[in-house]
C-alpha cells in the first residue's frame, strides 16, 4: 500500500511539474506552485525530489524523450526517404498540436542549459548508429539518382521550423488570417500537404 501511495504522489508531482515547467520554464516555475498543483505540501515535494534542479532534469528528460520517440521511425525503417518525410511531417505536426508548449519548452531550456541536452542525447544514442544509418540511406538514394545532393541538417530544420511556427504563433496566425479554432485546425491539415510538397520538391530529382 505504501508503494502505491508513493507512486501516486510521484505521478501527481510529475504531472503538475510537467505542466508548470512547460508553460513557465525553469526560471518561472516555483516549487510551492508545483506542490499546490499536485495537492501536496512543499515538504513532501522535497521528500520525493530534493531540489528544483532534480525535478526539472527529470521533467526535461521525459519531455525530450517523448519528442525523440516520435522520430524513431526515421531510423528504424527502410522505407524511402520521401515516405519518411511525409510521415514525419504528419506525425510531428499532430504531436505539436497535442503538446503545443513542449517544442518551445525544449528549445528554450536547451539554449539555457545545453549540458542537459547533451547528456540526454548521449544516453539515447550512445549504443546506436541510427543517425549514420539514415545518412547512409540518403547518400545511397542520392547516388541512385532519386534524390538531389542536399544537406540533411537544412532539410530537417526546415521541417521542424515550418511545423512549429503556426503553433508557436497561433494567436498571431489566427488573428492575421481571421480564423476561429475550427478553421485553424483545417488550415493545419491543409498545411501538412503543402509543407510535404515543398520539402519533397526540394530534395527529389525531377
Amino acid at each position: 500500500m505504501t508503494d502505491l501511495k508513493n507512486e501516486n504522489a510521484e505521478e501527481k508531482i510529475l504531472n503538475a511539474a510537467n505542466e508548470i515547467f512547460e508553460k513557465k520554464g525553469y526560471d518561472g516555475a516555483k516549487m510551492q506552485e508545483i506542490a499546490d498543483k499536485a495537492g501536496i505540501n512543499k515538504a513532501l515535494l522535497h521528500y520525493y525530489f530534493r531540489s528544483k534542479d532534480k525535478l526539472f532534469e527529470m521533467i526535461f528528460g521525459l519531455a525530450f524523450k517523448k519528442l525523440a520517440g516520435e522520430l524513431e521511425f526515421l531510423f528504424d525503417t527502410d522505407i524511402p526517404v520521401t515516405e519518411k518525410v511525409k510521415i514525419f511531417i504528419d506525425k510531428h505536426t499532430d504531436f505539436i498540436g497535442m503538446n503545443r508548449h513542449l517544442p518551445l519548452f525544449i528549445i528554450n531550456e536547451v539554449n539555457r542549459r545545453p549540458e542537459i541536452f547533451v547528456k540526454l542525447l548521449a544516453g539515447i544514442y550512445e549504443k546506436d548508429d541510427h543517425l549514420n544509418m539514415l545518412l547512409k540511406q540518403i547518400d545511397e538514394e542520392t547516388k541512385a539518382g532519386i534524390l538531389k545532393p542536399f544537406d540533411p541538417r537544412q532539410i530537417f530544420l526546415n521541417m521542424i521550423a515550418m511545423n512549429i511556427f503556426p503553433f508557436a504563433a497561433k494567436p498571431l496566425v489566427k488573428g492575421i488570417l481571421n480564423m476561429n479554432e475550427d478553421e485553424f485546425k483545417e488550415f493545419i491539415k491543409e498545411r501538412k500537404a503543402i509543407v510535404t510538397e515543398i520539402i519533397i520538391n526540394s530534395i527529389v530529382v525531377k
